[in-house]
This record gives structure tokens, sequence and C-alpha cells, in this order.
């Protein structure tokens, strides 16, 4: 609890120092130096023994990374914008509270619209993980699909504290959704760009893509440098949760390819039509997933049975029949 409350105050201390000692500093250079070192050696320190197969542990690696991201953008590329250590602190913790104003988000239905839809993916999500833990699902692509499913069903838990936020402010602000109907991309460039885990888009968009781009005049740049960033992030998520370093190599490849793919979208002429553009992009996100998901279906039963869903064990809850076979 000492510890934990340590690494906390640590990251204040360096939100702080960001803001009034680095932060004014005339040398971009430098800036960049000092940050980043700050944020290395503070996640470097976050991040030692977390527990193995752990979604927490995950989840702690996850928010250093963001937060570094932020702290390095907010100090090095955006000194020209007048902030408050208020708004420099909200931006840079934005993450953990991403609260946005009702008419600015997307993907918003009417609240009774959403409740029902938290209660199909809550139904879903806890059946997946009953089958999951029946089944010995090896690497394969039902494997793989199942896995995917169990992932953009989970977000039924942020859409709960939406409706909180939303009923509490009288429907005037909400959280940035985890998703957006991934499945419907008809690009990776949707796929990435307006449908999968918009909280890291908007991180990574805003701190990363847009910063590279206006320095070097180059979206080509910018993209592929964000695909990079992302590719060590999940490198250090599989280093910490599953310890080993035979996938790390693939998953950074996994990263690398789509930034390049999505590179290669931003420079075609020509528009397939939507269906077509459908099916080829899920075929590569198909052909490409096993370099990413390896470690989280080898290690599944530790993974899975270490990390069972919330209100998993919730009698009233209704428990959809598992099918007789394994995929």
């Amino acid at each position: 609890m000492a510890f934990s409350l340590f690494i906390v105050i640590s990251w204040f201390v360096c939100i702080l120092t960001c803001y009034y000692v680095i932060r004014p500093i005339s040398i971009k250079l430098v800036r960049f130096i000092l940050t980043s070192f700050l944020c290395i050696l503070l996640s470097y320190i976050t991040c030692q023994n977390l527990p193995q197969f752990d979604s927490l542990g995950t989840f702690t690696v996850v928010i250093c990374w963001l937060i570094s991201i932020r702290l390095i953008s907010l100090t090095s590329f955006s000194t020209t914008t007048l902030l408050t250590f208020q708004t420099f602190l909200l931006k840079t913790l934005w993450m953990c509270f991403p609260i946005l104003p009702r008419k600015t988000a997307q993907n918003q239905w009417p609240i009774i619209y959403s409740i029902i839809l938290i209660i199909i993916k809550l139904l879903i999500n806890h059946w997946i993980y009953r089958w999951m833990t029946k089944c010995e699902v090896g690497v394969s692509y039902q494997g793989i699909f199942m896995f995917y499913l169990a992932l953009i069903t989970i977000s039924y838990v942020i859409e709960i504290e939406m409706i909180f936020v939303r009923i509490l402010t009288l429907d005037k602000y909400t959280l940035e959704s985890f998703t957006n109907f991934p499945i419907f991309s008809t690009s990776l460039r949707e796929f990435w760009g307006r449908r999968y885990n918009r909280i890291m888009h908007t991180i990574f968009k805003e701190s990363i893509f847009e910063p590279i781009r206006l320095e070097f005049s180059s979206s080509t740049i910018g993209a592929l440098t964000t695909f990079i960033i992302n590719g060590f992030l999940h490198v250090h998520i599989c280093l910490v949760s599953f310890g080993g370093k035979s996938s790390l190599f693939p998953t950074f490849m996994f990263f690398l390819l789509h930034g390049i793919a999505c590179s290669i979208e931003t420079k075609m002429r020509i528009q397939l039509p939507k269906p077509v553009g459908w099916i080829i992009t899920h075929i590569f996100l198909l052909i490409t997933s096993p370099l990413v998901v390896n470690p989280f279906i080898d290690k599944r039963p530790s993974f899975v049975m270490l990390n069972p869903p919330l209100f998993i064990n919730v009698g009233w809850i209704p428990k959809l029949p598992l099918p007789n076979f394994c995929p």
C-alpha cells in the first residue's frame, strides 16, 4: 500500500515538474529528452514485479504508457498553447476519466437503448467466458474469433459507467465509448481510426499522430510512428503479463504491418465498394491476428481463470446454454 502511494505521488510530482520546470524550457529537444526520461523511469518502476496473467497488471502498463504519451506531447509539442495547470492535469489523466460533452461524443444512443445493449453484451461476454473455461481452445481462427468477441463485449463495464455519468449530469456529459461496432469496418483506417478502442485512438491521434504530422508535414510518418509506438506498448504488455519473449517480435510486427497497410490505403486512389472493402479488411485482420493474440490464447487457462468478467457469479443474471462442442 505504501509503495502504491509512493508511485501515485511520484507521478503527480512528475506532472508538476513537466508543467512548471520542463515546459518553460525553450529548446524542444531538451523538453522531449527530459520528459521522456522521467516517464520511462517512472513507468519502469511502476511496472516492476506486477503479477503475471493479471488484467490489473495489463491495465497498469497501459495507463503508464498513455500518461507518458500525453505528458511528452503536452510538454514537448504543445508549448504554444496556453494551458492552466488544472487543464494540463486533466488532459494528462483524461484516459482514466474519459468524460466528453454529450453533443461531441460519437456512438451515443438513447439511454434505454444503451441499457439493452449492455445487457446483450454482458450475456454474450459471460457466455464466451464460460465456454472458454470449458473448452481447450488452441491457437486457431475459431479461438481467435472467441477472443475477439470476448474483447469487444467486455466494454459493457465502461458502458455501465457511461450510463451513470449521463444520468448524474442530466445527459449533458458522457464517457468516450470503448468501441463503435468494429465488425462493420470497411477499411483498416476505419477500424483503427473510428471503431476500435476509441479511448486509445483519441490519445494516439492527439498526442502522436497530429504532432508528428505537423512536425514532418507527413501523414504517413505520423501514422507509422503511431503504430510503431502502439506496437512497443503491446510488446511491454506481453513482457509484463506473460513473461515469455517469443511473442514480442510477432506482436510488434502485427502493428507495423497494420501501420504500413493503413498508409497504403491512404495513398490509394481506388474507392472500393463497401462489401469488397469489408471482406478485404476482415480477411487481413484474420490473417494477421495470430501475431498479436497468440500469447493470450496460449496462456488462456491461467489468464481466463484469474480474470473473470464482472458479475459472472451473480446468480440472478441469466446464463445462456453452452454448446455441446468446442470450437
